[in-house]
């Protein structure tokens, strides 16, 4: 499946995306930070006058039972590898998706990629509501933002609401140890706390072929795609 779409435009071309840690942190009010971070997208991500151009997007992927990645993980614990593997398609809080397995737990997604929670054993340990889709198609310019409420199960149940903005920033070529692929960059910030994500998603690969986080509640991290097997 070809998940890429190029189309052409003329005249005035307007070209109008997990982070699974969440932080707090004290700072200006909530709303005032979205504002500013909104408006900084609208800047770098307005319309022109460009005659005719050549818009690359990427379609909404469908993973099947079986697909697989695995990336090799640096951060404040060390280096690591980690593979996540699709086990099904089914229903998970309301929501249909798919669940994957990621060695020690599963995480459930929704069909729009969007992370809605982990289970151990039988055990839901972590829910968000509602889960912080990805806006369908990708291109370059395309912004929106989500508000989350994040819930942790435990001896005591904790939550937290936070509000991103994300941002498709530009599509590029990346190399990695799984092979170099044309990727979408896409950048969220959370308003809130500040945190700092970086994803490169690949519709060749269906996923994410590099992950950045930045001042995140376990620190900085990195992933990189070293393996994968689509079905």
């Amino acid at each position: 499946m070809n998940d890429w779409r190029d189309s052409r435009t003329g005249g005035r071309d307007c070209q109008v995306g997990y982070a699974f840690r969440v932080r707090l942190a004290s700072g200006q009010p909530g709303w005032s930070r979205l504002a500013g971070l909104l408006a900084a997208v609208l800047l770098v991500g307005g319309c022109g006058s460009t005659g005719t151009s050549r818009v690359q997007m990427a379609e909404r992927p469908t993973w099947s039972v079986g697909d697989s990645w695995s990336y090799k993980h640096q951060g404040r614990d060390g280096a690591y590898t980690v593979t996540r593997k699709v086990l099904r398609e089914g229903t998970f809080a309301g929501r249909e998706g798919y669940e994957v397995d990621t060695g020690q737990a599963h995480n459930w997604y929704t069909r729009q990629l969007g992370y809605v929670g982990k289970t151990v054993g039988d055990q839901t340990v972590r829910l968000a509501s509602p889960p912080e889709d990805w806006q369908w198609p990708l291109l370059v310019g395309k912004s929106w933002s989500a508000t989350v409420t994040w819930i942790d199960y435990g001896e005591s149940e904790k939550r937290y609401t936070l509000t991103s903005v994300w941002f498709v920033e530009t599509v590029e070529d990346l190399k990695t140890p799984a092979g170099t692929f044309k990727t979408f960059k896409v950048v969220r910030r959370e308003v809130e706390s500040g945190a700092h994500h970086e994803f490169w998603y690949s519709p060749d690969v269906r996923g994410w072929v590099k992950v950045r986080g930045f001042a995140t509640a376990d620190g900085d991290y990195e992933e990189e795609l070293t393996a994968y097997q689509l079905h």
